[in-house]
């Protein structure tokens, strides 16, 4: 019969587990290469070094799935944009599947004689099982250090029908930090599950359960990150096969089930303990390097001018403008907070009488009593368009502003404002309650 290297006979797989392994290392050793490949620039950048794209790579795949997404998907590719829903990624997710076919075909039929992949498949389980540990270690320190759903300001003002779906779950879960915390601690222990190969099937199953939610969340809510989320929920199910029989039988049978023996990485004793204490070392470093690069994020100072502000009175050119729905230029309020996912200190919103959003990235100069505002924000893409205006504003009382432009939209200026609380909007100042005799909390 044949032998394993360790001289031991060898279990046959049966043929359909042999192609499926095949499949998932083509298909999943790619978007794993293309995931890692992906990340490590943030990484770096988020540590203050820069480090070169795989933007090129990208350039170069264009054409093939442009004409794919086209003459096969129906799909218009306007962008080479990843990470998200956009034609270009899922385009690719579906050449992907084709290519790794064809290559699984191929194998199958040159390896056929082969009854056993041993040692490709411990290598295969550590790769991947890395790859989902800086899956999961990334998006969960991102909610455990709260950057991914921060708090805005804005979301206190805007009405409730000018959400997208996406608004309202990201309003929803930053509301409530302790359980954007929980999701990601979730996630985290997943990752940290992984990096142990005898707890490999607890981490595995973790993360379908995490991601399972997280895909839900993504489809019902139309976040854009459902290809994202679909490919770890499916590499944490390929990760969880060799399992699968095991879990069913002690869950649903309620019989004991023999351990699964671990396959080795080499072939000593030695070599391997060096390389499960190699493998913990490195995955603690990289929930060091990502906790840093999120904790440097979350404890960026707040603005001086941090809070909402509604406009009491408005002129342009000194004349008086009154508090119209059909004013285009007169404010309503500006809303001054912590920059998200801009390269400015600060963002500023100014909200006109028909509640519409202008979003701006800008600086303060405390001293000189100066807000510059040196982008404006396209709302829902975050794409930044530099600009260049001055506002000089001054205190005339406590919890009173004065602002002055001398151009802003080819006008000059002038408004002041009263400042107001956050906590007293509903929203934030209810807070929890175990005891409540309201019948309805609306």
């Amino acid at each position: 019969m044949p032998q394993d290297d360790e001289g031991e006979v060898e279990e046959h797989w049966h043929p359909l587990t042999r192609i499926g392994f095949r499949f998932g290392v083509c298909y999943f050793g790619a978007i794993g290469l293309a995931g890692v490949l992906g990340l490590i620039p943030i990484l770096l950048a988020g540590l203050g070094i820069e480090a070169g794209s795989v933007l090129h790579v990208v350039t170069l795949a264009r054409p093939p799935i442009e004409w794919t997404a086209t003459h096969v998907l129906g799909l218009r590719v306007t962008s080479t944009q990843v990470g998200s829903d956009s034609a270009f990624q899922w385009t690719g997710l579906f050449l992907l599947a084709v290519l790794s076919a064809v290559v699984t075909a191929a194998w199958s039929v040159l390896d056929r004689r082969r009854v056993r992949y041993t040692r490709l498949f411990a290598w295969t389980q550590l790769s991947l099982r890395f790859v989902l540990v800086l899956a999961m270690f990334y998006f969960g320190m991102a909610k455990a250090i709260p950057t991914q759903m921060p708090f805005v300001l804005n979301r206190l003002v805007e009405p409730y029908g000018n959400f997208s779906p996406e608004g309202v779950l990201w309003s929803q879960i930053s509301v409530s930090q302790p359980y954007e915390i929980a999701l990601g601690a979730a996630e985290l222990l997943a990752g940290l599950l992984l990096l142990v190969p005898r707890a490999t099937a607890a981490g595995a199953l973790l993360c379908a359960v995490d991601m399972t939610q997280v895909f839900l969340l993504n489809m019902t809510y139309d976040v854009r990150l459902k290809t994202v989320s679909s490919q770890f929920l499916l590499l944490s199910l390929f990760l969880l096969a060799p399992y699968g029989h095991r879990l069913l039988a002690a869950l649903f049978a309620g019989r004991p089930t023999p351990a699964v023996r671990p396959v080795p990485l080499f072939g000593s004793a030695r070599a391997n303990r060096i390389a499960l204490v190699a493998q913990v070392v490195a995955g603690l470093l990289l929930l060091g390097v990502i906790g840093a690069q999120n904790w440097r994020q979350w404890s960026k100072e707040t603005p001086e001018l941090y809070g909402i502000y509604r406009v009491d009175g408005f002129s342009s050119e000194g004349y008086a403008r009154d508090p119209l729905l059909t004013d285009e230029l007169r404010w309503r309020r500006v809303i001054i907070d912590r920059p998200f996912h801009v390269s400015d200190p600060m963002m500023v919103t100014i909200q006109h009488m028909d509640a519409s959003f202008e979003v701006y990235g800008g600086t303060i100069d405390p001293k000189r009593h100066h807000i510059d505002l040196r982008h404006r924000i396209a709302l829902g893409t975050f794409e930044e368009t530099p600009i260049r205006v001055r506002l000089t504003y001054w205190w005339p009382d406590p919890g009173r502003m004065v602002i002055d432009a001398d151009d802003y939209a080819g006008h000059r200026i002038h408004a002041w404002f009263t400042e107001l609380e956050p906590q007293s909007f509903p929203l934030l100042e209810r807070g929890f309650s175990w005891v409540q005799e309201t019948p309805y909390n609306r």
